[in-house]
């Protein structure tokens, strides 16, 4: 048995696994905030109850997705933006706790080769994963194998430039791609509307506060046709899909997916709009075989992920 880990800013996940990734057992909690000490200890709770609710089995091996940047090699993870963890040799601390080995993996990849295993991209062998949310994560499978990149920071798609003259990004450059096809980006723009008198339904829900414009308030407010809520949200799929063929015309996959809670709540629409943009700008001749899938896992990607990877590695 295996136990994978989805370590976020704002929730915390894990799962026993099987070796055919069925999930046994599973616990969730809401991450604290308290520095390396607390989550640290946070973490531990979590991973003993699903230990427990899976019946305590022998485990082997632990696999841990979490944001970046990290240190693989070493087992650290670095400075991340939405996490009170710096500088924390993670893999050894947890394996002197809890007996057994432990492994760190990019979140974004580990949710991606979840879906590799046991989801979506299943049965393909070159996958681009995109994941529309905060800002925007991507991965990279090339021939079965993930794509890490010489540092292990391959994929961040939401950081392609796509406006020369665009809005400031995090990262510090203009016109990047999580700017206008991000949940923080669509966010941004339907708030505007909400504090114009725009929609009805986001005035009510308090949306002029970017704060409030979750995933399910935009479905809603889509599926009451409030003026102007559709236009914002088609040209963030237009800009998606311009993401998506850079992709396209860069690694030539044969399959992307496309996941997180904005595309889940948003549905096939929001997804159909992005290939229709995809396919009218990628290379003909590349694009033509390329399938485009919604991420089937949802929570579950990266705890799927991180574990089977766990188990690879030590394998190897």
């Amino acid at each position: 048995m295996r136990i994978g880990f989805d370590l976020g800013g704002t929730k915390m996940l894990a799962g026993v696994l099987d070796g055919e990734n069925n999930l046994l057992g599973r616990s969730k909690a809401k991450t604290g905030g308290g520095g390396n000490d607390e989550v640290i200890s946070q973490i531990l709770e979590v991973t003993r109850a699903a230990i427990a609710a899976a019946g305590n089995p022998e485990i082997t091996a632990m696999g841990i997705a979490v944001p970046g940047p990290i240190d693989i090699g070493l087992g650290m993870i670095l400075e991340p933006p939405n996490l009170n963890l710096r500088n924390a040799p993670l893999a050894k601390i947890l394996k002197q706790e809890l007996g057994f080995p432990v492994v760190l993996e990019n979140d974004v990849n580990a949710g991606l080769w979840g879906e590799y295993v046991a989801g979506s991209a299943r049965g393909y062998q070159h996958v681009i994963g995109i994941f529309p949310g905060t800002g925007i994560g991507g991965g990279i499978i090339l021939e079965g194998r993930l794509f890490r990149g010489k540092m292990g920071s391959a994929g961040e798609i939401g950081h392609i430039t796509v406006q020369s003259d665009g809005r400031l990004c995090g990262c510090g450059n203009f016109g990047c791609l999580e700017t206008v096809a991000s949940k923080t980006a669509i966010a941004r723009d339907l708030a505007v509307l909400a504090m114009n008198g725009r929609s009805p339904v986001l005035a009510a829900a308090g949306a002029s506060d970017i704060r409030m414009v979750k995933s399910g308030l935009i479905a809603k407010a889509l599926k009451a046709k409030d003026p102007g809520v559709a236009e914002v949200v088609q040209r963030a799929a237009m800009f998606l899909g311009i993401g998506m063929a850079a992709m396209v015309n860069t690694f030539d996959p044969e399959l992307i997916v496309v996941g997180g809670g904005l595309v889940e709540k948003l549905g096939d629409s929001f997804l159909k709009a992005a290939e229709t943009s995809m396919r009218a700008r990628a290379m003909p001749r590349l694009v033509e075989g390329v399938a485009v899938k919604a991420a089937s896992l949802s929570d579950n990607a990266a705890v799927i992920g991180a574990a089977d990877l766990a188990g690879r590695s030590l394998a190897s």
